[in-house]
């Protein structure tokens, strides 16, 4: 029930205090293209990416987009657990050592060689090989035996005989009484139990299941996002640069499960005795363990593990302009968006141990604030004079740096800390084909507690062929501490109406629940469309 426990509030959702958000995706051209639009002349979505763009570009149009994203670390693997399998392997540990077959193989072999102490005369390796050979069939006996065996040193593998020899019949001093159980073999061996993968499968799946739930105590993380837009742009053909108005609604949620530093082992407590449980890549190690399991195991009543959950949904509606200046140097642009910001933002913490963290989860609503605000975001884009296809993009969002209110009754704030991101584009064919890229130029706080902060680098490749868009990517986060690694983008516009992006990593989870489908720890969904005139 313990074990049911850790994966249950593994999977549970949870994040620390916030301070800001990542730069964030708009639209789905961008998307597409690893998430450059700082410096994307004829994107219709400046307004977002930098309103120095809405000088460059002189149409009219609208656009839309929806999407919703997920990035997560282990949670997704807890699928993939066999829960009855890891609860019962203690037991079935504890029988092998105490009684059956292991016992009766000993037995056979002491009998076979004369007696414990001409046994103990023979090779180590002759040794194990004749224990194994009597366990054939008995698998998982067998292979936790060989376990056993390996963990042992050659030198001191008598020791061992002695334990499973008392009680034979066979000559040579076998000694009395009955095999010692798995606490009492663990203390005289002193070096505990190696178990790795073997023939056995109920074994080696309780290997890996252990090494995955040890890996997702210590690192989990789950995020979720959706980031949403309309957008108006009113060109000119004169010197005036566009007029854009939008409508963007976004939401985040990131979640944790963090374990308390004091009661971070796995100790396994069966009655009165007590099994610690270490890993390595792809092996755990079973030893002793004595009046631990209270003070230092995660299964204790007495730890105090931490359940994080934070939120926070904005809607920002921001009115943008642009202005083109012709120099001896290229065409220099400069935007300035002014955006009402309506937020609202909620938190939820609870503390205890496994047994009572999954117990009575119920959140209060009745703290979540509201808050109006405006922010300023300011950009600048330069077409020099001897490459007008090459454009360089510099913006610098939320300069005022806002804050919204989290918490009604505590008037808790966040602050929304200035972005400031550079971009490169380059087109040809009258932009028919369009390389471009995107870099923060700082890092971005995030509302993750595992992954802290975020700076993106990332770019792609847009081909126009009228009836169909093609886009192809790529995208990096260097501060990301999470395993999603490279994330490739995608995306195809048919006819300006329909649109559809994606982002996905190459990193995928353990299959879920054994039905053969493993979803990537990354993935970003956007569907829309747009004109322009």
């Amino acid at each position: 029930m313990t074990l049911r426990c850790i994966t249950i509030t593994s999977i549970l959702l949870g994040s620390s205090a916030l301070s800001a958000l990542e730069f964030g995706q708009m639209g789905n051209v961008s998307a597409g293209i690893g998430g450059a639009g700082v410096a994307l002349r004829n994107s219709q979505w400046a307004l977002y990416y930098n309103p120095a763009l809405l000088a460059m570009s002189k149409r009219s149009g609208f656009a839309y987009s929806f999407g919703i994203g997920y990035k997560e670390t282990n949670l997704s693997r807890a699928a993939s657990i066999d829960i009855d399998n890891l609860t019962d392997m203690p037991n079935q540990l504890a029988k092998l050592f105490s009684s059956g077959s292991s016992s009766s193989a000993f037995q056979s072999i002491v009998q076979s060689a004369g007696g414990v102490d001409e046994l103990k005369k023979k090779p180590p390796a002759e040794i194990k090989d004749a224990l194994l050979s009597s366990l054939g069939n008995d698998p998982l006996s067998a292979a936790l035996l060989a376990g056993l065996i390996t963990s042992v040193d050659p030198d001191n593998i008598g020791s061992l005989v002695d334990k499973f020899g008392n009680g034979t019949s066979g000559g040579g001093g076998g000694g009395s009484g009955s095999p010692s159980d798995l606490p009492s073999l663990l203390t005289t061996l002193g070096s505990g139990i190696s178990l790795q993968t073997g023939s056995d499968p109920s074994l080696n799946r309780f290997v890996t299941d252990m090494i995955t739930l040890n890996e997702m105590i210590n690192k989990n993380d789950f995020s979720l996002s959706t980031q949403n837009g309309v957008i108006f742009n009113i060109g000119s053909k004169k010197k005036r640069g566009t007029i854009s108005l939008g409508i963007m609604p976004s939401a985040f949620i990131s979640a944790t499960a963090k374990i308390d530093p004091t009661h971070n082992q796995v100790i396994i407590k069966n009655n009165s005795q007590e099994l610690k449980v270490t890993f390595t890549k792809d092996r755990i190690t079973l030893t002793q363990s004595s009046g631990q399991f209270d003070n230092h195991s995660i299964l204790s009543d007495q730890a105090k593990h931490q359940l994080h959950l934070s939120s926070i949904a904005i809607a920002e509606i921001p009115l943008g302009y642009g202005h083109l200046f012709e120099t001896s140097l290229g065409d220099i642009a400069l935007g300035l968006n002014a955006k009402y910001i309506f937020g609202t933002g909620y938190g939820y913490d609870k503390e205890g141990s496994f047994n009572t963290i999954t117990k009575d989860i119920n959140p209060t609503f009745d703290g979540i604030a509201q808050t109006h605000t405006f922010g300023i975001d300011a950009g600048l884009a330069y077409a020099p004079r001897f490459a007008k296809n090459l454009t360089l993009g510099f913006v610098a969002k939320n300069l005022n740096m806002p804050k919204i209110k989290t918490d009604a009754k505590t008037g808790t704030m966040i602050k929304l800390n200035t972005q400031i991101r550079a971009g490169v584009s380059y087109g040809w064919l009258n932009d028919k084909i369009v390389l471009a890229g995107d870099i923060d130029l700082m890092p971005n706080d995030t509302i993750s507690l595992m992954r802290p902060k975020s700076q993106v680098a990332g770019g792609g490749i847009l081909i126009d062929l009228k009836i169909i868009d093609l886009r192809l990517g790529a995208m990096y986060d260097f501060r990301n501490n999470g395993d999603e690694g490279m994330i490739l983008t995608g995306g195809i516009n048919l006819l300006g109406f329909f649109d559809i992006a994606v982002q996905s990593n190459l990193h995928l989870s353990h299959e879920i629940a054994g039905s053969g489908i493993a979803v990537p720890s990354y993935l970003l969904v956007k569907v829309g469309g747009g004109f322009s005139w």
